[in-house]
């Protein structure tokens, strides 16, 4: 009897083990999916504001119910709404190598989530999306520093500010998506050992 009621004690303390476990990779899948809509919404969103910027520099003109003013870095809706949409549209050309490369980094981010939705935290394949996106977001925003200021001498080239001042611009938000990205190699270091250390407990079981 009393070896019975043990073997009950265990295996409902399992069941309900296993119900929580369960709960809680249910809602990691939620929150993957949050994310991966998120970050689906934040290239969408990237997308619309150079769009926008660049086809309808003077849309806070516009009749609207709220002021809208959409700008890029360092150059005014003043200056890009004095160029022709031509000139708009080659100056806009220059951000395509940083947009195609954010797309990238966040399309690895997204095959990241999808293998933490299957549970697979510490496969190689996760790491090196990880890895991969780390990577990309850092070099996308490298792209980003190096067009802002190419837009901005384009721009000035193309109003006849011939003699316009070169000057770097690095701010601090630059500097945390640095230290960001560098976070995010070491966080892939990290789930690298772990998966070693894990695979070699299984070798010696």
């Amino acid at each position: 009897m009393v070896i019975l009621y043990e073997k009950l004690i265990v295996k409902q303390s399992f069941i309900a083990k296993k119900t929580a476990m369960d709960e809680i990779f249910r809602s990691n899948q939620r929150m993957c999916r949050f994310m991966r809509a998120g970050g689906a919404l934040f290239i969408l969103s990237v997308y619309a504001i150079y769009l926008f910027v660049w086809l309808w520099p003077d849309i806070r003109a516009h009749t609207l119910p709220v002021m809208v003013k959409l700008q890029l870095g360092g150059v005014s809706t003043e200056a890009l709404a004095q160029l022709s949409l031509g000139q708009r549209l080659f100056a806009g050309a220059l951000s395509l190598p940083y947009l195609a490369v954010l797309t990238w980094a966040f399309y690895r981010l997204d095959r990241m989530l999808r293998c933490f939705e299957r549970g697979e935290f510490f496969d190689r394949t996760t790491v090196g999306h990880l890895r991969a996106f780390s990577g990309l977001l850092l070099l996308a925003k490298l792209l980003s520093l190096l067009v802002m200021h190419v837009r901005v001498a384009t721009v000035a080239q193309m109003l006849g500010h011939h003699r316009s001042l070169t000057s770097v611009n690095l701010s601090s938000d630059d500097m945390a998506v640095l230290l960001m990205c560098a976070l995010f190699f070491l966080i892939a270091r990290m789930m690298e050992e772990a998966r070693r250390l894990a695979e070699e407990n299984k070798e010696f079981i």
